[in-house]
């Protein structure tokens, strides 16, 4: 690598542009050059005897030749050869330069000598919470003046880094770990937090900002990973990389492609929505994972941040030994369609079509054609079983749902027309057990003729919110933002409206809305997605006070198309099933108003 390709001008330059790409409309200045601390907290803390010890231990030399906590033997990160083969044509590059305030180094003493892994500050209730790597934090002995150093510089010593040394006084692992060896299942639980204690300029997350840890929400996202690499980085500074992710094959692990992440960034955070002014983002991975989180320095992984991270965190956050939970093995895709097909996908609807007390899954392809998944009631799905054909006029259906309208014990679907132009006809359809002939072939009831007022509305929801008893209600909403609610929905009519919502421009826009049962108050609640992507539920139809399910960012504003259902048979109807443009589909098991639930995989990208 050349000196110029390391240079501080040019990397700080591009991690400004990079990170701006990855905020996608947050704050438009995110230069990171050299910092300019925030005025420290009166009054400040006096100097811990940890502190001070640590500090007097850790001179520049040292910290700038401790070596890599991955460097014990385990294959991942190890440096390449000038023989071995080099990264394929077209890999990102990473960039050095002078890193984020709440990223920096993790040091200790260990057997080994003196040893560093990458970490970030998370926004924590007590504002002294760092994220890194389990096989960073798991056998790591606190007695030899561990340190967290933000945003670190190899020529000044603990005394005089740009935010000072914060000392790590806890770590938590989660007890299923086992090291930065194993290629096992226990490799997705490669993640682990540390408490650090103040300095004399306050609480690390007060001096420098913190990350909110956010659970991943899918396999393919844009990502800025940021670390501190040993090997090729003889200045020791921070190397940063903003490139997509994809399924790590195998394990419950996202994969990234980018050179020069050497020996060193493990634990170095994968960033979304990086707001430089406010000092925050979104961090949805680290580097980890199988083997330690790489198999060369141009391909690394991360585990997947779902529950088992989040309980890790409150026992973080709770000061408790960790007791972690079960170890959830990486589910195989559920269906057995690739994204490229699920990306014309262009409507699901769920319900016990076949009557045999499991929900099921019917999927309108924008050909026309629609299949029908019945489920297991295990999470999965049978084959694909058709119910219209290619070319049917389901090509021309705007908006299409179900519920139990006819009170055959069988789903029912309702579809709202458009012509071949997608123009709402107001033509309202509701089509009675189509699970035993297919679509066309059974009852159809006319709710609304060509022409009626059904003409205004762009989507609709069926679902039981009036009551859990009976899934027999329909809320529309309308070009105008109008959300109205029909109770009783059946094959004589759609009954009386109440207005929910008057027209406004917020609902105008919404990008999808679906009904579940997330809030507890027994029957179900109107999810609505919004152009950015965030996810929000209601409490039943009362949407005048929402819930975030899940937060808008570049992952998730393409979700135009969604459903729940119950399809683990927990009850519930708290399944969330999501596509994405790409065709990627995910099932969210178990979600409640405080988030989205178990992330699965249903069609792999």
């Amino acid at each position: 690598m050349t000196p110029s390709r390391w240079s501080r001008s040019r990397w700080s330059r591009t991690l400004s542009i990079a990170l701006a790409v990855a905020a996608c409309g947050t704050t438009a200045s995110v230069a990171v050059a050299a910092p300019t601390p925030p005025p420290a907290p009166t009054p400040a803390p006096a100097a811990s005897d940890d502190l001070r010890a640590a500090e007097k231990y850790w001179t520049a030399e040292r910290m700038s030749a401790a070596k890599p906590a991955d460097d014990k033997g385990t294959p991942a990160r190890a440096p390449r050869s000038a023989k071995a083969a080099g990264p394929p044509k077209g890999t990102p590059q990473g960039t050095l330069g002078d890193g984020l305030p709440m990223v920096g180094t993790f040091f200790y003493k260990s057997a080994q000598g003196d040893t560093s892994c990458s970490a970030s500050v998370v926004k924590s209730p007590g504002k002294n919470l760092v994220l890194t790597a389990g096989h960073c934090a798991k056998p790591r002995d606190l007695s030899n003046y561990p340190i967290f150093v933000p945003q670190f510089r190899s020529d000044k010593d603990a005394g005089h880094q740009p935010f000072g040394v914060f000392p790590v006084q806890a770590k938590f692992v989660d007890p299923a770990y086992t090291d930065s060896r194993s290629t096992g299942q226990d490799s997705n639980l490669d993640f682990g937090f540390l408490r650090v204690g103040a300095n004399g300029k306050g609480k690390v997350e007060d001096v420098v900002g913190g990350l909110r840890l956010t659970a991943t929400p899918r396999m393919t996202n844009k990502v800025t990973v940021v670390g501190y690499p040993n090997d090729n980085n003889p200045g020791r500074k921070a190397v940063s990389c903003t490139t997509g992710t994809k399924h790590y094959q195998g394990y419950r692990q996202m994969e990234l492609d980018c050179a020069n992440l050497y020996r060193g960034v493990s634990g170095g955070p994968w960033i979304m929505n990086y707001d430089a002014r406010n000092r925050t983002g979104d961090v949805i991975g680290i580097v980890g994972g199988s083997g330690g989180g790489g198999a060369n320095h141009w391909t690394s992984y991360s585990p997947v941040f779902d529950q088992a991270i989040q309980r890790l965190y409150a026992d973080a956050v709770n000061d408790r030994t960790p007791t972690g939970g079960p170890l959830r093995p990486q589910n195989s895709p559920i269906m057995p369609e690739r994204a490229g097909i699920w990306s014309s996908a262009r409507h699901l609807v769920t319900g016990d079509f076949d009557g045999d007390g499991r929900d099921d899954l019917v999927v309108v392809w924008k050909d026309g054609e629609a299949t029908l998944y019945r489920g297991d009631g295990k999470g999965g799905f049978e084959s694909g079983r058709r119910i219209a054909d290619q070319g049917s006029a389901l090509k021309r259906a705007v908006s299409v749902t179900g519920g139990t309208f006819t009170g055959s014990g069988h789903a029912d679907l309702v579809v709202l027309w458009g012509d071949d132009k997608g123009t709402v006809s107001g033509k309202l359809s509701l089509f009675a057990d189509v699970a035993k002939a297919g679509v066309f072939k059974s009852r159809e009831s006319v709710l609304g003729k060509a022409g009626s007022d059904w003409k205004y509305a762009a989507k609709l929801v069926g679902g039981g919110f009036t009551s859990a008893a009976r899934r027999n209600d329909l809320v529309a909403v309308y070009r105008d933002g109008e959300v109205g609610r029909f109770n009783g929905v059946s094959a004589s009519g759609t009954g009386r409206e109440t207005v929910i919502l008057k027209k406004n421009d917020a609902w105008k826009g919404a990008t999808a809305v679906t009904a579940a049962r997330v809030s507890g108050r027994g029957g179900e609640d109107l999810l609505v997605r919004w152009p950015g992507g965030m996810l929000q539920a209601c409490a039943g139809t009362d949407c005048n006070t929402r819930t975030t399910l899940q937060p808008g960012n570049t992952s998730t504003k393409d979700a135009s198309v969604m459903a729940a259902g119950d399809f683990s048979s927990s009850g519930r109807r708290d399944d969330v099933v999501v596509r994405w443009s790409n065709g990627e589909t995910s099932r969210y098991e178990g979600s409640t108003a405080r988030g989205l639930g178990i992330w699965n995989p249903l069609v792999s990208p």
